[in-house]
């Protein structure tokens, strides 16, 4: 589900340097903007996406993927995001059983707050992830390469940008091979009160279960990986020789256009005061 998807879409064919620089670009100007700016660059992410045309499986792993983290930044927020001592600003007090969290509630403040920043958490990951469905590691290699970067950073680059989605993708298969072999973990329905604690008993319980394969997959998938860049003699040279030389199309200098008009218009923004980011 994370790995590269060869298809005949305008993306796949752009120059990796700028799939490469995408990305960075588009964390830059989501750290510069306004939150609800961040949010408009947010739909300038989701073209690419339409362009590529995953297929609906991809799809819901992506939405998942950008916005788990994204909810829980936000609930996190809203927990110890604190900015008054009043309760008057408390979505929900938490009662005295609950003061070991180190917070007297759910705050309004908290959770705006928390919406705010998951707008550039959102923003990075699609970007980022775009250039991991479309490009191969060969290609990330090499446009580090062309900019003068040790090949071992594309290297690094590569697999860094592709552990975590590798790891949620073994904890689901290591999920899927708890319940063929009988163990119970189908959630109950919201309304379905009296089953959610047994529910949560059973997910605690196979913590343990699943740390200890996920760790020695993990170590195996680390050390194959350390094994086949050895066996393909990476590094052993300074200047390195591709398959594939890549230079810019028609299609590069639509999308370097793009960029640079993008950049422009969040410069312009800044520079009148429009779109600055709040202290």
């Amino acid at each position: 589900m994370f790995s590269y998807e060869p298809r005949p879409s305008f993306v796949h064919r752009l120059d990796p340097r700028i799939k490469v620089l995408y990305p960075f670009i588009i964390g830059i100007l989501s750290v510069l903007l306004n939150w609800n700016f961040v949010y408009a660059l947010l739909l300038f992410t989701v073209i690419p996406w339409i362009l590529v045309r995953p297929s609906a499986t991809r799809v819901r792993v992506v939405l998942t993927l950008v916005f788990t983290p994204a909810i829980g930044l936000i609930w996190s927020q809203g927990m110890f995001y604190i900015t008054s001592h009043s309760n008057a600003h408390l979505f929900f007090v938490f009662p005295p059983t609950l003061s070991w969290l180190g917070t007297p509630g759910l705050s309004t403040d908290g959770l705006l707050y928390g919406v705010q920043q998951a707008g550039r958490v959102i923003v990075a990951l699609s970007a980022s992830l775009i250039l991991l469905l479309t490009t191969t590691p060969a290609e990330i290699i090499w446009a580090f390469y062309k900019f003068r970067m040790p090949a071992a950073v594309g290297l690094a680059f590569t697999v860094a940008l592709r552990f975590l989605p590798q790891l949620i993708e073994r904890t689901t298969v290591l999920l899927q091979v708890l319940q063929l072999r009988g163990y119970d973990l189908s959630r109950p329905r919201w309304w379905e009160v009296a089953a959610w604690p047994g529910y949560i008993t059973r997910v605690v319980i196979a913590i343990p279960t699943i740390t200890v394969p996920l760790l020695i997959g993990s170590l195996r998938s680390t050390s194959v990986t350390a094994m086949v860049v050895d066996a393909r003699a990476f590094g052993t040279k300074r200047e390195r020789t591709s398959l594939h030389q890549y230079r810019l199309t028609t299609d590069d200098y639509y999308a370097i256009g793009v960029l640079a008009l993008v950049i422009l218009l969040t410069l312009a923004l800044i520079l009148l005061h429009i779109a600055n980011r709040q202290a």
